[in-house]
């Protein structure tokens, strides 16, 4: 209670349990100043001044009690409160780094730290947008020790710090709490947690489907999965049937539909193709491999992978999309968008991807044209498999530092909980991660039109994923950057698929050694505090 000013004029406190016992006592008094003690209710009002005067009077009355005890007040207390009293501090404070600032995911962001502070006054959150090369800054920041607690960063980032002390467990706190349920969530492995490793993938069930396995350092918060979005009123107006899905093979129907909406006097084109793998290339070139056993990297974790088993055919069909003009060139995307912010939104493409995020698209096309989501180009075993990631916030070793892994966890919760993930759904910027959010019908409703077609892909068992489980993830990574020279038309097929080959396998030889390091060193982890399926009551 700490101090206050009492308003009752010249009462004598007593404390009253037991026998009863008469007490007289003149009490002259000025103020009664009211220490900590404990009370069956106390009664707060605000007056604007304290009541100060003297006062001479012999009260006499019967209580009951055990001992007198000055200065004590029982029952009933009205206190008088200054106005200008300040606030106490949060006994938490968080440093939470994430660059969602603008647009739809801005939105979301906002909504979710106004609602954090209503429902959990006692942690407050200091919001830091970290700048767009948070891969190199954030690396900075940890090994100076001066990262934030809690940080949207990724699978792959995770696992190049994990080993070497720049995150905390948070397992244990999750298993004493009442929200923490680890099949909730979609889980793309070695994303959240680490030791999901993926060199058994032909053998086991799609990890994401399984739920959340092994030790946890974050939660889920934006998830990505690829699929194909069409301008209905472009189709229509060049007389182009929608695809079908069963029947849109990459060679045949899905090659065609590309070629007869491609104009050139009216500079509108079938798609958009893009250098990095995850957006449509490396879709494609699973799609078109005889089993679709083959992913980025080998299980071996020493050679790429995608192009064996035919794979290497989706690839070339991705990149002569470009060199036969059906996709509109690089350097001339810029141009087309204008100020709709993509030539999709600029109603100048047939066919275009999505990641899940299409809240800008939304608030950029409105009514301009009648479009949605529809079926995806296929192989000859059937629709290409999606490639599916999520961001999640992490516990950084900061938070282990300052002792606040329990007030992380919570807002871990939180932000991975039904009223963020809710929110995500409304603004779209991104894709929420939990299934109970997914399966809604306020999610599968439009705008855009078959919203529902991402359940239906994220529900599918052969995605694929970044791979992030591996130490130099960061570094493999250029593997990836190393295609943009032939979708430019700098360089050959042949030549860029050798470029890509050498520059993954090449960072693979030369980190070997730190990843069975990092391997072994997940594999020693001491398990979780107790057991996902028996956690204790909290409390």
């Amino acid at each position: 209670m700490g101090a206050a000013v009492l308003s009752i004029p010249g009462t004598v406190a007593l404390a009253a349990c037991g026998d009863k016992q008469v007490v007289t006592r003149e009490v002259p008094v000025e103020r009664v100043v009211v220490k900590e003690v404990e009370v069956d209710r106390v009664v707060t009002r605000r007056v604007e001044k304290v009541v100060t005067h003297e006062v001479e009077k012999i009260l006499r009355h019967e209580v009951a009690v055990e001992k007198v005890v000055e200065n004590v007040v029982t029952k009933e207390v009205e206190t008088t409160v200054e106005d200008d009293a300040m606030p106490q501090r949060p006994p938490a404070v968080l440093r939470l780094a994430n660059d969602h600032t603008s647009g739809a995911r801005g939105a979301t962001m906002i909504w979710a730290l106004k609602t954090f502070h209503q429902q959990f006054p006692h942690i407050a959150i200091k919001f830091e947008p970290p700048n767009y090369l948070y891969a190199e800054t954030f690396s900075t920041l940890i090994e100076a020790g001066d990262q934030p607690e809690l940080a949207l960063l990724d699978g792959g980032f995770l696992n190049t710090w994990v080993h070497r002390g720049g995150f905390a467990r948070i397992d244990g706190a999750l298993n004493k709490h009442p929200d923490w349920e680890p099949t909730k969530w979609y889980a793309p492995p070695d994303e959240m947690s680490v030791g999901q490793f993926d060199d058994d993938r032909a053998a086991r069930p799609a990890p994401h489907s399984r739920g959340y396995e092994g030790v946890m350092f974050g939660l889920p918060y934006q998830g990505n999965i690829n699929g194909a979005v069409y301008n209905f009123t472009l189709l229509e107006d060049k007389g182009v049937p929608m695809p079908v899905a069963g029947s849109f093979h990459l060679e045949r129907e899905a090659q065609d539909m590309f070629a007869q909406t491609t104009d050139p006097e009216t500079g509108t084109y079938g798609l958009r193709m893009h250098p990095n793998a995850w957006l449509i290339w490396g879709s494609w070139a699973r799609a078109m491999q005889d089993t679709g056993n083959h992913m980025y990297r080998a299980p071996d974790q020493l050679h790429w992978d995608i192009f064996n088993d035919g794979g290497d055919r989706g690839f070339e069909l991705a990149v002569d999309t470009i060199r036969s003009g059906v996709a509109m060139p690089l350097d001339q995307i810029a141009s087309v968008a204008g100020d709709a912010g993509s030539p999709f939104a600029a109603g100048k493409q047939a066919r275009h991807w999505t990641a899940g995020g299409l809240g800008n698209s939304i608030r950029h096309i409105e009514d301009q044209f009648a479009w949605g989501l529809g079926p995806v180009e296929e192989g000859d075993r059937g629709p290409f498999p999606h490639h599916f990631t999520n961001q999640g916030h992490y516990c950084t070793a900061a938070a282990e530092r300052n002792g606040l892994v329990e007030e992380c966890t919570e807002t871990l919760l939180f932000f991975a909980g039904p009223k963020v993930q809710g929110r995500i759904a409304i603004d779209r910027g991104s894709l929420p991660m939990l299934k109970s959010v997914i399966h809604t019908d306020a999610f599968k409703a439009g705008p855009p039109e078959n919203h529902g077609y991402y359940k239906t892909w994220m529900d599918k068992t052969d995605h694929h994923h970044w791979q992030t489980g591996h130490p130099n993830w960061w570094e493999w990574y250029e593997s990836f950057r190393a295609a943009a020279p032939l979708f430019s038309g700098e360089m050959s097929i042949e030549a860029g698929m050798k470029r890509i080959i050498d520059t993954s396998d090449r960072v693979l030889a030369d980190s070997r050694r730190a990843y069975d390091s990092w391997k072994s060193w997940i594999e020693a982890l001491p398990p979780p505090s107790y057991p996902l399926d028996a956690r204790p009551p909290r409390g």
